[in-house]
């Protein structure tokens, strides 16, 4: 067994702060400072406080009490800010939901959290969430309003009316240990599963990045991953809090258009995926000057190390790469400051008072983590038996091995998930739905190498006797049970049979082995 630890960076002793007392402090020290920046309006920290204030009010009216469960499914707008903050000084949970989910996953999260109240865009990129979410909420009967942001809706309280409240901002005793977050994530079963972070957890993790990659005040964030995140949350939302420093958001990724953010406000930090470095990275090839970016912390899909050199190079940006999940956020992270090479080739070290360690535990080589950053456990409690070990360590799925230095490199993955530009989603739930299409006999679907996005999904189908299905029959047949578009094979291949080992398991790796083979990969084999 291989293990690694690190000296605290930051210290771990925390004080009894909640995330509504750390923008309460932002807003004494750097009232008249940026907060937000987003496509062309800006607020200062006394201005977000204030309208967060008010709609935390709206949200008391609405019936919404410390505890109550409050999901927000909305893009990099700077009412998400505000949304995300209102629910905290309400004293209630925030559950925020990625944009891209449709009814079948929400249907699920709806379910299982019963929200009190709902914060969704009447419209973002021609998808009514709102009305989507006031659908699905009375067909679970649950008595929640249903708030609705840019766009008024029938059924639904603009966002508007909660800005305008006058009613006085609702005080809430609210305790650092008390769950402050529910983020679901999908990346390794067929459900999505409900991470409980504290207060506490998460300003731990923003504390230690911020030590880690030396930030303060002075320094402005670029955030374009999602503020529904467990990335977008940190360092979008928290993080910028904890520091007094603003955040600048992009709700469309577009490299061009991120370049001319980042320089036209001066951000120095983001933390981001594979696919957002290597469209920077293209982006300011083409530009005589250096990034005002100092720091670019890159992680969620495996990354090049080419890329990382070629990003330094065109940018003059250090760039890091980290290992981290939903459960526990920067599990380990190379030193900004250090050498390029170290920085490039290998997940880091742990960071803060993490610990790491790789275990064998009957599937092969799998990472254990565990720090004071690590979530407090699933909402559905059944999940927890099997997530953790004995002794408090958060089973990760992934294969690893630890150098004598302490550096990280992840070599496989336990469990089947794509992670298609950083987005993990599980193949089970795919497979399960595929399998319910009529021309569909057997199915697995496996990873496919992507220059852009690191991987897309692959469907390998033995098709029903008679019937072959196209990839634009397979897609529709998953858009109209409601999956997420972006979880949908890009890719199938049509097979007589699969091959399985002598207890008729699926061999994923073999498949995953033609593909490389087919494309002329390093490491494909014909089979």
């Amino acid at each position: 067994m291989l293990s690694a630890t690190r000296p605290h960076t930051v210290d771990h002793a925390l004080p009894g702060a909640t995330l509504a007392d750390v923008l309460r402090l932002a807003v004494a020290d750097r009232g008249a400072d940026l907060a937000v920046a987003e496509a062309g309006t800006t607020l200062t920290y006394a201005e977000l406080a204030c309208a967060a204030g008010r709609v935390a009010a709206g949200l008391r009216e609405l019936g919404v009490q410390p505890g109550d469960r409050v999901v927000t499914q909305l893009p990099n707008w700077w009412e998400t800010l505000v949304a995300s903050w209102a629910v905290l000084l309400a004293g209630a949970v925030l559950v925020p939901v990625v944009p891209i989910y449709r009814a079948r996953e929400l249907a699920f999260i709806v379910e299982q959290v019963r929200p009190r109240a709902a914060i969704a865009p009447a419209w973002f990129r021609s998808h009514a969430h709102a009305a989507e979410l006031r659908s699905l909420l009375d067909r679970s009967d649950a008595a929640a309003a249903v708030v609705s942001v840019r766009g008024g809706l029938q059924g639904t309280v603009p966002f508007e009316t909660l800005l305008d409240s006058t009613a006085p901002e609702p005080d809430a005793a609210v305790s650092a240990r008390d769950i402050a977050v529910v983020l679901y994530t999908s990346g390794t079963t067929a459900r999505p599963k409900g991470v409980l972070h504290s207060h506490q957890t998460l300003l731990a993790e923003v504390r230690d990045v911020a030590g880690w990659c030396r930030l303060g005040g002075g320094d402005r964030v670029f955030m374009a991953s999602p503020l529904s995140h467990i990335t977008g949350l940190c360092y979008g939302v928290v993080l910028p809090a904890q520091l007094g420093c603003g955040v600048v958001l992009q709700d469309r990724w577009d490299p061009a258009a991120a370049a001319g953010l980042i320089e036209d406000h001066g951000c120095t930090f983001t933390v981001s995926a594979t696919p957002f470095l290597r469209g920077l990275a293209e982006a300011y090839a083409g530009r005589r000057a250096r990034s005002s970016l100092r720091v670019f912390v890159c992680g969620g899909a495996d990354i090049p190390a080419e890329l990382v050199r070629d990003a330094r190079r065109a940018m003059g940006t250090r760039v890091v790469r980290t290992y981290g999940s939903t459960e526990l956020p920067t599990s380990s992270m190379a030193d900004p400051f250090g050498d390029l090479d170290a920085a490039a080739t290998g997940e880091g070290t742990p960071m803060g008072g993490n610990e790491l360690r790789v275990a064998d535990l009957g599937e092969g080589p799998e990472l254990l983590v565990r720090g004071p950053e690590m979530f407090l456990g699933y909402l559905d409690e059944r999940l927890n038996e099997s997530a953790f070990t004995a002794d408090g360590f958060f089973r990760t799925g992934d294969q690893a091995r630890i150098d004598a230095d302490s550096t990280v490199h992840i070599t496989g993955r336990i469990k089947d998930i794509i992670n298609r530009g950083g987005e993990k989603f599980s193949v089970a739930e795919v497979e399960e739905l595929l399998l319910g299409h009529p021309a569909v006999h057997e199915v697995a679907v496996v990873s496919c190498p992507d220059p852009v996005l690191v991987e897309r999904a692959c469907a390998y189908v033995v098709p029903q006797d008679g019937l072959v299905p196209t990839l634009e029959q397979l897609r529709a047949h998953l858009s109209a049970a409601g999956l997420a578009v972006q979880k949908s094979p890009e890719r199938l291949e049509i097979v007589a049979e699969l091959p399985r080992t002598a207890s008729g398991k699926v061999q994923r790796h073999v498949l995953r082995e033609r593909l490389r083979a087919r494309d002329g990969l390093p490491g494909g084999a014909l089979g």
